[in-house]
């Protein structure tokens, strides 16, 4: 975490100083603001809150750029921005790696799609129509929608398919788990064995 007197602390030990002006122009230049925008912002406030925003701002900020560019380029303000990098970096990746600890169970999903949900019904309004639909939609899709019935949930199971080889003709067909079938080339009848779960060809009758 950036923190001013941990940088500072950190930097003294290398015999490196700097003044709070500076640690905030170069933090606001490591958060990707402008040069000049964090040079005129810290250095000539008072000016700089008359003329941002307005039609002159670019004419104003542009006196400050070689001054910003000056500064920046300091042996203390180098240092500084590499610490402030590098704590900055840090902080970022330590957060990003914190995400996976969040869990979320499908109970957690419901709950949250629900409460969505509501918030949005309270005032139609002023809600988006677009909105509401998708919400219905997801919680339709994950089973999280109140049918009135008497099953919490309802299951659809999708049996599995295989690609085999006709022993008989050596043509390639698609079984379905659990379904009698028939070479489209041959007409060899396989029949589905559910104790043994396989398939077996059925014998031709003499």
């Amino acid at each position: 975490m950036i923190n001013y007197l941990d940088t500072q602390n950190a930097l003294q030990t290398r015999m490196i100083n700097f003044t709070p002006q500076e640690y905030l122009f170069v933090l606001q230049v490591i958060l990707g603001e402008r040069m000049e925008v964090a040079y005129a912002n810290v250095y000539d406030t008072a000016e700089f809150n008359r003329n941002v925003p307005s039609e002159d701002e670019e004419e104003y900020l542009s006196r400050f750029r070689a001054k910003a560019a000056i500064l920046l380029g300091s042996q203390n303000c180098k240092q500084l921005e590499e610490e402030l990098r590098e704590l900055y970096r840090s902080d970022i990746q330590a957060q990003a790696s914190s995400l996976s600890e969040y869990k979320f169970s499908g109970e957690d999903v419901q709950k949250l799609l629900a409460s969505l949900l509501h918030d949005r019904t309270q005032d139609l309004s002023e809600s988006s129509v677009r909105d509401i639909l998708a919400l219905i939609k997801t919680m339709y899709e994950s089973g999280s929608l109140d049918s009135g019935d008497t099953f919490a949930k309802h299951f659809i199971v999708v049996p599995s398919k295989f690609n085999a080889m006709c022993p008989n003709c050596n043509h390639e067909l698609s079984a379905v788990e659990g379904l009698d079938i028939r070479c489209e080339f041959c007409n060899q009848v396989f029949r589905w064995d559910e104790q043994r779960k396989r398939f077996f060809p059925q014998m031709v009758k003499l």
